[in-house]
């Protein structure tokens, strides 16, 4: 399998150092540095199974998509998109709607962000994509991966294929079987596609805007900031203050 790797910080392939994880975390959230570990799992794991027929690109920036698509994954059985996340714990997915138990009040509490319809929603934003480059193509079976062992979901009748770790070897499998949709001349033409594209400003559409980050923001026109990161801003301006002060005071004291 070949795979072309780009960073969600700088769109371009390399290896992400300590400031572009900071970085990473500050636009996409807490879980975002696990999120792209995940991405590494799952890459090693279809990389043993799948030939050269197939390429996976990572961090697909789409026009109009506030985040990257983790994954997409183009040969024959045509274009796949990967979905990848680090959480644990029980979920149950009931359409589009996605929850999580709670383990204390032993029910389900809708869970964000709602993995399944962020999934969706990319696969969707990635055909849309190449259909405006010339590439009418079906929208093929999603991938929603979980990394971790732990994490269990109940389903009946999902909208997208769940997918752990111990069963990338089966789904690798099912997609020799799924037909022939693209040839070897598309297959390298879409992945170049993908490779090269750019983020853009958002579209002005509902189901793109529900893309963002699920935390609301605050602020003042195009200034917006998340409530943690507003603290997080607040929490540095005092404390450079009070190193300012501090300073000052030792400074006037020396004389």
């Amino acid at each position: 399998m070949r795979f072309v790797e780009r960073s969600p910080i700088s769109g371009e392939a390399s290896s992400i150092s300590i400031l572009d994880r900071l970085q990473g975390i500050w636009r996409f959230g807490y879980s975002w540095d696990q999120d792209v570990q995940s991405q590494h799992t799952l890459v090693e794991k279809l990389g043993a199974v799948l030939d050269n027929s197939y390429t996976l690109v990572s961090n697909v920036t789409i026009p109009g998509v506030s985040l990257p698509v983790p994954l997409v994954l183009i040969g024959p059985s045509g274009v796949h998109t990967l979905y990848t996340s680090a959480v644990k714990g029980i979920f149950r997915l009931k359409g589009e709607n996605w929850y999580k138990l709670d383990e204390k009040n032993e029910s389900y509490k809708a869970s964000r962000p709602n993995l399944a319809r962020r999934t969706l929603l990319m696969s969707r934003a990635v055909i849309e994509y190449l259909k405006e480059k010339g590439y009418y193509l079906e929208e093929n079976e999603t991938v929603l991966f979980f990394a971790h062992p732990a994490t269990y979901i109940d389903a009946s009748d999902p909208p997208l294929r769940l997918l752990q770790a111990d069963g990338v070897e089966a789904y690798a499998m099912d997609l020799a079987d799924g037909g022939i949709a693209l040839d070897a001349r598309e297959i390298q033409h879409v992945a170049e596609l993908l490779a090269q594209s750019r983020v853009s400003r958002p579209k002005r559409d509902e189901d793109l805007r529900s893309l963002k980050p699920p935390a609301e923001t605050i602020g003042f026109g195009e200034f917006q900031l998340k409530v943690w990161q507003w603290i997080l801003l607040f929490v540095l301006t005092v404390l450079m203050l009070i190193t300012v002060i501090v300073t000052a005071v030792i400074i006037v004291s020396a004389f």
